[in-house]
């Protein structure tokens, strides 16, 4: 065999093998059409999606997802504007049972925005719209109820109080305040509102000596207030318990954050399954940490924590899901601040 044959015959073994090579990692990506994308379905399958949102950094911004309740089918909604710092705050809901459509929430101070998306029912694909202002003059706690259609944000008054306001959504309606504090210089962050839309839970500080340490309360909507016998728990660290109410719960179970008094301070995640203090229940097998809870299915999904050799706690990138009951949890993708219906 002539030189010039042997190298046709090694320029086309090569050019087959990039071009397999190519095909295969098309195939890998949500959306690549090939038939690994975890994302497709048959007539005889289906997908649990969207089951929950959450975002992950890209270089200098950060970008916000939905995926289905395994975490392995994923797709993009949008950017999160950079230094806005909404990537914490994000709020998802389905609109319809059948799970076509979907809206996810964020602050980008000082406003509320928020997109819709629609899926492909055969492909999962979504088409999502453009990005629209919700709120203004918000102060960065926001709630979506069960079937995204309301929300809830907190705004600061000149004269120094909190108050949380509603709106509806669909079209965008007049706004309303639902709870007011009593007194200035009380802080309120996250805020979390059960799917009735009758209580409201809330990382509370109150205005009372140096150095008030933050309390899980409830209000009962609207107009409830905020008492001692509304305290449910105490952090004793001053860090937020960043509360998450069950929407699907007709106990208003709660899942939040408390901090362990080893492990690096790591937080420990903690539920509770009425309007009742005493209630206060941790996994069985411990230690089952995490940060920012939100609800799936009975389970709870929380950013990953875990105790470091250095006696710190670290994030572990990843999202994690909780079974109450045995605390047993198992990675579901690599992310942050998930929140699920």
């Amino acid at each position: 065999m002539d030189s010039s044959t042997v190298r046709a015959s090694i320029v086309a073994t090569l050019c087959a093998t990039l071009a397999l090579a190519s095909a295969q990692v098309m195939a890998a990506k949500p959306g690549g059409g090939g038939s690994t994308d975890p994302c497709a379905t048959s007539a005889t399958t289906t997908l649990d999606f969207p089951a929950f949102a959450f975002w992950k950094p890209s270089g200098k911004t950060q970008q916000i997802y939905v995926a289905d309740s395994t975490g392995k089918c994923i797709r993009f909604v949008a950017n999160i504007k950079s230094g806005s710092g909404g990537g914490g705050t994000l709020q998802f809901s389905l609109l319809d049972s059948d799970k076509t459509k979907g809206r996810v929430v964020w602050v980008e101070a000082p406003d509320v925005v928020g997109v819709d998306f629609t899926v492909a029912t055969d492909t999962n694909q979504i088409s999502v719209s453009p990005k629209t202002t919700l709120y203004s003059g918000t102060g960065g706690g926001i709630s979506l109820s069960k079937d995204g259609h309301t929300l809830y944000s907190t705004r600061f008054l000149n004269t120094g109080e909190i108050v949380i306001d509603k709106r509806a959504l669909d079209p965008l309606g007049l706004i309303t305040t639902v709870f007011q504090t009593a007194t200035t210089n009380e802080y309120i962050d996250t805020i979390s509102v059960s799917g009735d839309g009758m209580v409201l839970y809330a990382d509370y500080k109150p205005s009372a000596g140096v150095s008030p340490v933050y309390q899980l309360v409830y209000v009962l909507l609207p107009g409830g207030s905020i008492t001692a016998s509304s305290v449910l728990d105490s952090n004793g660290n001053y860090r937020q318990p960043n509360p998450a109410v069950d929407q699907s719960s007709l106990s208003y179970r709660v899942a939040y954050q408390r901090a362990a008094t080893t492990a690096g301070g790591c937080d420990l995640l903690v539920t509770s399954s009425s309007l009742d203090p005493f209630t206060i229940e941790y996994p069985l097998r411990q230690p089952t940490y995490g940060m920012k809870p939100t609800w799936l299915n009975g389970k709870i999904l929380a950013d990953g924590r875990v105790a470091s050799t250095r006696n710190g706690c670290d994030y572990t990138g990843k999202i994690m899901q909780t079974d109450p009951a045995t605390g047993e949890q198992i990675a579901l993708t690599s992310g942050y601040d998930p929140d699920g219906r």
